[in-house]
């Protein structure tokens, strides 16, 4: 399953971030971008299986950010759409964010929740490998 990687900045955490995906076999990671443009560039190209975007701390919801909103749309929008797993800080899952979550095709892990990040990647690899469209309601 090939992976997209959004809103986390070059250094040390994205590349924490990337080994920890890859350390799976079945999980690479073809590309990052902290700029949304960029971003969805990237996923128009590439088509990503599964994309993890990282959550500004202190967002109330998606469409309190139009970056991130523009991604996550996008993302969804791509056919076949690409699985999301939203990153949040690790304080607090926001309240608006949790209603996002579509029956498998959306997951929602914390920061530094390397076991949860892992079963998202998972049970959207094991959607898309049954051939199931995930489709937004």
């Amino acid at each position: 399953m090939t992976v997209l990687v959004v809103g986390v900045p070059d250094g040390e955490q994205l590349e924490l971030l990337r080994s920890g995906i890859q350390r799976n076999p079945h999980f690479q990671v073809v590309s990052h971008a902290h700029d949304p443009a960029v971003a969805l560039a990237h996923a128009r190209v590439l088509l990503p299986d599964i994309t993890v975007l990282a959550l500004p701390a202190g967002l109330d919801s998606i469409d309190s950010d139009a970056g991130v909103q523009r991604v996550f749309r996008g993302v969804r929008d791509l056919d076949p759409p690409s699985g999301v797993v939203l990153r949040t800080a690790a304080t607090r899952v926001p309240r608006a964010v949790s209603g996002l979550m579509v029956e498998g095709a959306v997951h929602i892990v914390r920061e530094g929740d390397h076991e949860a990040l892992m079963r998202a990647l998972r049970a959207i690899g094991l959607r898309r490998a049954s051939c199931d469209p995930d489709e937004m309601p």
